[in-house]
């Protein structure tokens, strides 16, 4: 699982994401981009769960799909991403009970104004829209009167501190960066906003997991 925080009104979406993928025992296993950028859709992807799923669906859209936008990627997606999801459990091995998710944030090709779908393997990926606003997964506190992007790096300090307190085996890893993910008409602004303060320490413990084989 990922942190992934969302802010979008009608001109603009924002989406954060941090860099941590871990094993099913939830040892560090590497760094990874959590959402990628479509500028010929005018839109972002974004996924929690499962590492790798999203890269595929990435992949199918932006090599093999001919689509006007994000609405009309929206008739095709939940059909296609429940396919995919089954090929890719069986590939994988993956047992019942983990569940991957994926975000579409973009500007609709008829109205001109950001829309945003989820989709979900628990719901069976059918098309949830999202409304504007904020969605922070996994769920903590925002401070009053938020200021975005700043505030994004005191929410993710506060999964990862209430994340602490839950299970390993049920514990939503976050670590790494906090990259982020900036849609407007102008185009996708990318970028860093924050390492953690136990990126290095991750990083070798990520190292020392491959040379023994721990992940």
């Amino acid at each position: 699982m990922s942190s992934l925080i969302i802010y979008t009104e009608k001109e603009q979406s924002l989406i954060a994401t941090d860099t941590l993928a871990t094993s099913p025992a939830g040892e560090p296993f590497m760094f990874t981009t959590k959402a990628f950028a479509l500028p010929h859709l005018q839109m972002i992807i974004a996924g929690t769960g499962i590492s790798g799923f999203l890269g595929k669906w990435f992949v199918q859209i932006n090599d093999r799909m001919i689509v006007r936008g994000i609405d009309n990627l929206d008739y095709h997606t939940p059909v296609i991403l429940a396919s995919f999801w089954d090929e890719f459990r069986e590939k994988n091995s993956i047992p019942i009970g983990p569940t991957t998710s994926v975000y579409h944030l973009g500007f609709s090709e008829d109205e001109g104004i950001i829309h945003g779908y989820a989709y979900r393997s628990a719901n069976g990926f059918v098309s949830e829209p999202l409304p504007y606003g904020r969605y922070v997964q996994p769920d903590c506190q925002a401070p009053e009167n938020p200021v975005f992007p700043a505030v994004i790096i005191q929410m993710m300090e506060r999964q990862r501190t209430n994340q602490k307190s839950v299970p390993k085996e049920k514990r939503v890893h976050i670590g790494g960066k906090i990259q982020i993910h900036h849609l407007s008409k102008e185009g996708v602004y990318i970028y860093t906003l924050h390492k953690f303060d136990d990126f290095e320490s991750v990083q070798q413990m990520i190292l020392d997991n491959y040379e023994s084989g721990k992940t």
